[in-house]
């Protein structure tokens, strides 16, 4: 009789699939050949789980931001099934649609409407594992190290709004573009596309990104066909206009000429950037409706402030901004297909496919994909004379010192190093880095959360510096050549140096003896460095020195970030926190909730909310679902009896000789701030010469110092705008405002 085989010897198709699958998941995940080791994956397992802990740890507890509490609320109204409709006041779709989903999963609360944002900020610390290739084994660790404790990073995966959810597609944009470049796979331009499609849907700081990435590959490739064109130019003798005539034309036929199916791998991928994106760029031209151009048309290609569809084009103007998009989707699809149509056609559906799901919120709202296209751009290009905030030029450099001192110093160690050194993916990281801040700063409008998009490329490019550093010393030498006393002699240099700068007298000779003694010992070490510099090498000095500069900021950064993140996260004493709703709001909308549950009220105590000064928010999210709430705007039409319901809330600015009119209603009002902002007058009208001046400023550097490591001195200078709110005396109740 023949005897069966055992199961476990027979080959399963399935099985075999998964095994191929799982082989190919770990060689993606190898990045181009570099295997993992195992203190690698023990290393990004505990900073994945420290910044997730980092990130969820009491996510509730801070009161609902203006712009959190937009967000949430209509996620919300998509998770009951009210839709969405894509406005690009509130940026892109995704976040919306990510949030109901969230919702659906794990119910609506402060803590799931946040949640999306800490996810993906914890997942964005494990990135640089697939970019071990181009950062080195220890630049990518480090990278996900200051990823992990960056203040900017924690404080807004805390908070929802998606500058954290670009930050992870920016990343992932570059690792999959150096993939590519490496590689030459061509699985890395089809997951650029998605990534792209999902950046679109996110925010429109994904057109920084584009150009940013964009000038970099033109820098790497025009140089290489640049000389074929410029023998063909002969401008001798003519006039701007022919000379710039006679330009476009040779430009027009050495493309023409050019194959593009023969390029290089950079200029592959820049033709798919462009050929993909460009129809999304089309709103651009409305920066020419008054001009001189068009002017004189009346067109309106992008609606201006006071429009119910700001940025959209009207009228004739629509008629003109459907003949752009489809001049520029045809001339995207014509150099597509000169490149590599078999490519191509693949990279627009994944792109495409994501881009119009996501804004027509999965086929709900098909007028998002005109909203999508046109009006996302166009009414930023409209917002820029609005420059919200109004903040300075050198906004970035203030609120960069203050929370991310950490990459802003070694990047800034670090574009030296990599220029000179001439290093092509380093001096990516530096283009990256330069290009970011000084779009961003052109930009008119300059807020905190976009700090996320400036300290990311500043973290990549400090991370892999430090990485080189670091491998770069022989740490077997360092005894026996007296190198391993830089790095104590580093932090006492540093003490020795803080002490002399802010030395206090007290009278009698420790007034002159202590001065000396610190500058002596200062000088001290000093010397020996460079003692130490002429026997083991400066650069080896230099080299040791970076490593506790970096462990000191690092500790200053945890410390930095803890604060902002658990302490004042809604305390605007820190600069990053700008406006915020107060702590009194969320402490009533619990004591709402309290006296429903103590008088038997499952819809809610019924509330009057003055909607003054935008006071809705956040009180649509934290009332969402609550029977007898009313918005009264009391700004427009003055009170004139008493609400019939047992709490309001009326903007200070309305509640002149109203207390005759409630008395007989309510007991006696409790002022409480409602938003609350960082005194910017603490910063705004610095020039140059005062800048320059306070180096020699004691009390300056004294004031400075106090903020930065205290937040002293602001404390008392916050701005507030104000409500008062008032109980029916039958209402039980215990409100306490903070004090």
């Amino acid at each position: 009789m023949a005897t069966e085989a055992p199961h476990a010897d027979v080959p399963s198709t399935e099985g075999a699939r998964l095994t191929a699958w799982w082989r190919a998941v770990g060689r993606a995940l190898e990045g181009g050949g570099l295997s993992a080791r195992w203190w690698e994956l023990t290393a990004y397992g505990s900073l994945i789980l420290v910044a997730g802990v980092m990130r969820l740890w009491d996510l509730g507890s801070r009161a609902m931001h203006h712009d959190e509490s937009l967000h949430s609320f209509y996620s919300w109204k998509l998770y009951i099934g009210d839709g969405f409709t894509h406005t690009p006041m509130m940026h892109g779709p995704l976040q919306f649609e990510a949030n109901a989903g969230v919702f659906f999963l794990l119910g609506d609360s402060d803590v799931s409407a946040r949640l999306l944002y800490a996810v993906v900020g914890t997942a964005l610390v494990g990135l640089p594992f697939l970019f071990r290739q181009r950062l080195g084994r220890l630049g990518a660790l480090f990278v996900a190290g200051m990823l992990t404790f960056s203040p900017a990073m924690l404080y807004f995966s805390r908070f929802a709004r998606n500058d954290i959810i670009m930050a992870f597609w920016a990343l992932s944009l570059v690792i999959a573009m150096w993939r590519f470049i490496d590689s030459g796979r061509h699985r890395y331009l089809y997951i650029s596309s998605g990534l792209l499609a999902l950046a679109f849907a996110t925010k429109e700081t994904v057109f920084i990104l584009v150009a940013i990435l964009g000038m970099f590959l033109a820098i790497v490739v025009v140089p290489r066909n640049w000389s074929a064109v410029a023998r063909r130019v002969d401008a001798v003798g003519m006039s701007p206009a022919q000379a710039l005539g006679h330009l476009a034309s040779e430009l027009w036929r050495a493309g023409r000429a050019l194959d593009l199916s023969r390029v290089s791998r950079p200029a592959g991928l820049l033709i798919l950037m462009i050929t993909l994106t460009l129809p999304q760029w089309s709103a651009v031209v409305s920066i020419a409706q008054d001009s001189a151009l068009l002017s004189w048309t009346n067109l309106v290609l992008a609606q201006g402030e006071g429009s119910p569809h700001i940025g959209a084009p009207a009228g004739g103007g629509l008629v003109l901004a459907t003949l752009v998009v489809m001049l520029a989707l045809s001339a995207a699809v014509y150099a597509g297909a000169r490149w590599n149509w078999a490519i191509w056609w693949r990279s627009a559906l994944i792109f495409y496919g994501i881009w119009v799901v996501l804004y027509t919120t999965f086929f709900t709202n098909l007028s998002g994909v005109g909203s999508g296209l046109w009006q996302s751009l166009g009414y930023w290009v409209v917002q820029q004379g609005e420059a919200r905030g109004g903040q300075p030029a050198y906004y970035y450099f203030v609120i960069g010192s203050i929370y991310e001192f950490l990459p802003l110093v070694l990047g800034v160690v670090a574009a030296v190093y990599y220029v000179r050194r001439r290093d092509v993916f380093g001096r990516f990281l530096v283009f990256w880095t330069v290009a970011t801040l000084v779009l961003y700063t052109a930009a008119s409008e300059k807020m905190p959360w976009l700090l996320v998009n400036i300290t990311l490329p500043m973290i990549v490019l400090s991370g892999k510096f430090l990485g080189d550093i670091v491998q770069t010393i022989r740490w077997r030498r360092m005894l026996p050549s007296g190198a391993a006393l830089v790095i104590p002699g580093v932090p006492v240099f540093g003490y020795l140096l803080w002490q002399l700068a802010f030395f206090e007298a007290r009278g009698g000779a420790y007034d002159l003896l202590m001065p000396i003694g610190l500058a002596a010992g200062s000088l001290g070490l000093a010397a020996g460095a460079f003692l130490l510099g002429k026997r083991v090498g400066a650069s080896t000095v230099a080299a040791v020195a970076v490593v506790p500069v970096a462990v000191g900021l690092l500790i200053l950064t945890v410390r930095t970030g803890a604060v902002a993140a658990y302490v004042n996260s809604d305390l605007p004493v820190e600069m990053i926190v700008y406006t915020q709703t107060s702590p009194d709001i969320k402490r009533l909308r619990d004591t709402l909730v309290l006296a429903a549950d103590a008088t038997g009220q499952p819809d809610g105590i019924p509330i009057t909310i003055d909607q003054t000064s935008g006071f809705t928010w956040p009180w649509a999210w934290y009332l969402r679902d609550q029977q007898g709430v009313d918005y009264p705007s009391y700004a427009t039409a003055p009170l004139e009896q008493a609400p019939d319901t047992p709490v309001l809330v009326l903007h200070s600015n309305n509640q002149d000789d109203t207390d005759g009119l409630l008395i007989a209603r309510y007991a006696k009002g409790e002022r409480i701030p409602h938003r609350q902002w960082f005194p910017e007058e603490t910063y705004r009208g610095l020039t140059l010469g005062r800048f320059l001046k306070s180096f020699g400023d004691r009390q300056a550097w004294r004031g400075a110092m106090d903020y930065f490591l205290y937040r002293k001195g602001v404390r008392d200078r916050i701005g507030s705008e104000d409500a008062y709110v008032y109980f029916s005396p039958s209402l039980p109740q215990d409100f306490q405002p903070a004090r």
